[in-house]
């Protein structure tokens, strides 16, 4: 829509900016707006006085306020014909417009004159119009000039007096700045612990650790009326991300610097600078749950993570991990009701919305947890309720595992991001992404090597834990323990089982017909196994195929145990 106007005044506007915040709070913006009224007074003008065409907070040296800025949308409308020819715009002077090189800065300066504009700087009151003259040309060139040697010396400045501080960064801290768990000493030599706020932070690092996502952690704390860092509403789920994915917990600090309006890493993380309030271990745990519950799905493999909402109790073990052996789509949780009228199932979410799957059974959700639990004994279900010695090894051994795969999706996802710098440089000779690119390779062939051994060290404890599997009264009373009872500590422990059988599994495949009902499991260590059930009764276990080729091992209902060679068939003649 034209803007026309309704009297003979023409119009004008007014465009304001400011680099800072800061600037509003002074004088800044009186000054340029009381500038613009005078002008439109003594000229004969109708000022338009509208904020649309004000840049609070942007830079003109990075060209910010005209890619993503007011100033670029006021070109869109001239381009747009929304603002009506023989229109003044009215600067303070030529810096408010553009701080970058004079050659691109010229263009929106040509652009708005050409589009029949009057363009006046306020500073000298110099009038630009229709055809420029050599002379007006010349001055304007300058003085863009002049204000993008201004910008880069400031720029220059100031990244000097960040090297200065980085020198001297073991005497003196390099600024106030700091996480919400810590305050400057007055000394400025140090930073002491807000302990009330840490002990927040180390609840959330402690939670996803165990496999509790941000969500719920979220939810936890707003119920309980834990208050926020800044006394103020409630928590959100970007606060626990931002907790979380910072490595300020353990006491790095990542220098950056502002490059296009964003914030670039500038120079390695600085180690032991904060004090460090979360156990390297409990960290690394956290960011495996965390990039692994990663909802977009994988850019190399399409799949999604494990995250997304649970319900109050934690009630579906396996989401984003069962799925249909017929077509391979994940098995959905269907809730019917309550007990003892209705109950909750898996079924394959193709079958449930009719789109092609053969697969039409479903398994009753309670029937298939009990029955898993009960036999896929790498779960080590006993190490996660109980307080036994054997226990306590093997909780620790699975929580410096979480800890290395944590590390190892945590380099994985940094080496990728290094890669995606490099690239887009790739017209630079960059020897710290070079450098960065190769430290992350080494320390994430170190990381994968450190979590085999863990593995290795797992799978011999999972064979002394066989025997807790040997006596199916103890196994029934861990299972009910796990479903009986509701609350926090119940929803954590879920959580943990679920977290554990999503480090340990890799696959698992669900098939219910009429004439056979199963599930296989393929676990990350290549072992497997096999286990069928009666479909008429899903709760009666009928054998068990487990091991890894060529070797299996069957067990069948009457206790006995016999090897399979690889070649030989399965009861379903699979």
């Amino acid at each position: 829509m034209v803007i026309v106007h309704p009297s003979a005044r023409p119009k004008a506007f007014s465009y304001v900016r400011m680099s800072t915040d800061l600037q509003l709070k002074g004088d800044s913006l009186r000054r340029q707006r009381e500038a613009s009224r005078k002008y439109a007074e003594q000229h004969g003008l109708e000022l338009v006085e509208d904020d649309r065409w004000h840049d609070i907070g942007v830079s003109a040296y990075s060209g910010k306020n005209i890619a993503s800025g007011r100033f670029g949308e006021f070109l869109e409308a001239v381009r747009a014909g929304e603002i009506e020819k023989g229109s003044y715009l009215l600067l303070e002077s030529f810096d408010r417009m553009s701080r970058q090189e004079p050659m691109i800065a010229l263009k929106p300066f040509m652009e708005i004159v050409e589009a029949g504009l009057i363009l006046v700087t306020l500073d000298d009151e110099r009038v630009f119009t229709g055809k420029i003259s050599f002379e007006d040309l010349i001055i304007s060139i300058a003085k863009m000039s002049r204000a993008n040697e201004e910008s880069a010396r400031k720029s220059d400045r100031l990244s000097q007096a960040w090297k200065a501080k980085r020198a001297v960064i073991g005497q003196k801290k390099l600024t106030a700045r700091c996480p919400s768990w810590l305050r400057l000493t007055p000394d400025r030599m140090g930073f002491e612990v807000v302990e009330d706020h840490a002990a927040v932070v180390r609840r959330i690092f402690d939670e996803a650790a165990s496999g509790i996502g941000t969500f719920t952690i979220v939810r936890r704390l707003n119920e309980e009326g834990v208050p926020t860092f800044t006394g103020k509403g409630g928590w959100q789920n970007s606060t626990v991300n931002k907790i979380l994915s910072s490595a300020a917990a353990i006491g790095t600090f990542q220098p950056n610097r502002m490059e296009g309006g964003k914030r670039t890493p500038d120079g390695d993380p600085i180690r032991n600078y904060f004090p460090r309030i979360v156990l390297q271990p409990v960290f690394e745990a956290a960011q495996r749950g965390r990039l692994e519950r990663k909802t977009k799905p994988d850019k190399e493999t399409g799949k999604k993570g494990s995250g997304g909402s649970k319900g109050k109790h934690f009630t579906n073990l396996f989401s984003k991990l069962a799925v249909c052996d017929y077509c391979g789509k994940p098995m959905h949780y269907q809730n019917k009701g309550t007990p003892p009228k209705g109950q909750s199932y898996l079924v394959c979410s193709n079958a449930l919305r009719n789109i092609g799957c053969e697969m039409t059974g479903r398994w009753r959700y309670d029937q298939f947890e009990s029955t898993f639990l009960s036999f896929v004994e790498q779960l080590d279900l006993a190490s996660l309720v109980s307080s036994s010695e054997h226990s306590s090894k093997r909780n620790e051994v699975a929580f410096h595992l979480d800890a290395a795969v944590g590390k190892v999706r945590l380099l994985e996802d940094e080496q990728h991001k290094a890669y995606e710098i490099g690239l887009k440089m790739a017209d630079f000779d960059s020897a710290f992404i070079a450098e960065r690119i190769k430290k992350a390779e080494l320390e994430l062939v170190a990381a994968k090597k450190q979590e085999k051994q863990l593995r290795h060290e797992m799978s011999v404890l999972d064979q002394t834990a066989l025997t807790y599997y040997r006596h199916p009264d103890q196994v029934a009373g861990l299972i009910e323990r796990v479903r009986a009872a509701r609350g926090g500590d119940v929803y954590k422990l879920r959580a943990q089982i679920a977290s554990r059988l999503q480090s340990l599994i890799s696959e698992l495949r669900l098939t219910v017909d009429p004439d056979t009902q199963r599930f296989e499991v393929v676990f990350r260590d290549g072992q497997s196994m096999t286990l069928f059930v009666d479909p008429e009764d899903p709760a009666k276990f009928i054998q068990k195929v487990s091991g890894k080729a060529p070797d299996f091992d069957v067990l069948s209902a009457d206790g006995t145990v016999f090897q399979l060679p690889a070649d030989e068939p399965a009861l379903d003649g699979k």
